[in-house]
């Protein structure tokens, strides 16, 4: 009896690998599908190829930095999104702060509302790069992008921190997106992702 159960058992893993090796009927070649998938633009792709745009607000707190070796030269603070209003972002505008390191930006909200112009801000830390720096938007929902842009910075100096923001029409869409924000400064790149719902 143990025989045969064996037998049975080598015979149907046999079938599955015939059956796995080649493509019959409603099955998939390998390559067909390697194929599809290299057809859609990667993230990446769609972020370095975002549409440069202008205006939007920079600013830049300057702070003693004391780099080790093998730090980068950018760290990635945060990516954020909402209501556009004039004024914002601002540095040192915070009443009753304690101390001028502070910043000022519209009320964060992920919630993009119908009818509205939103605004989108990234901040990085500058750590020792001084030179042009490309930041970058994609907004997505699986391989449908509902929007990318992005825009160049030109760094003077290096040590701090740096905040930007832009306004953005609201693109046609409503449902659930992710929003990825990227800087790339010379050969460094970092990005931070966050979740969207439009009205």
């Amino acid at each position: 009896m143990h025989v045969v159960t064996q037998r049975v058992l080598s015979s149907l893993v046999l079938v599955s690998l015939a059956a796995c090796g080649a493509p019959g009927a409603g099955a998939t070649p390998l390559a067909s599908s390697a194929q599809a998938r290299s057809a859609q633009p990667s993230l990446d792709a769609i972020l370095d190829s975002a549409p440069e745009v202008t205006g939007g607000r920079m600013i830049q707190k300057s702070t003693t930095m004391r780099p080790a070796a093998g730090i980068p030269p950018i760290l990635i603070n945060f990516i954020a999104d909402g209501p556009n209003q004039g004024g914002v972002p601002c540095i040192n505008c915070v009443n009753g702060a304690s101390s001028s390191d502070n910043i000022g930006m519209t009320g964060p909200s992920s919630y993009v509302l119908a009818n509205y112009v939103w605004q989108y801000e990234m901040s990085f830390t500058d750590i020792s790069y001084k030179g042009k720096c490309k930041i970058a938007w994609a907004i997505t929902n699986g391989n449908k992008t509902i929007d990318s842009f992005s825009t160049t910075l030109n760094l003077t100096s290096s040590g701090g921190f740096v905040l930007y923001a832009i306004a953005r029409p609201r693109p046609k869409y409503s449902g659930a997106a992710t929003a990825t924000g990227k800087v790339t400064c010379g050969k460094t790149s970092a990005s931070l992702q966050i979740p969207l719902q439009f009205e």
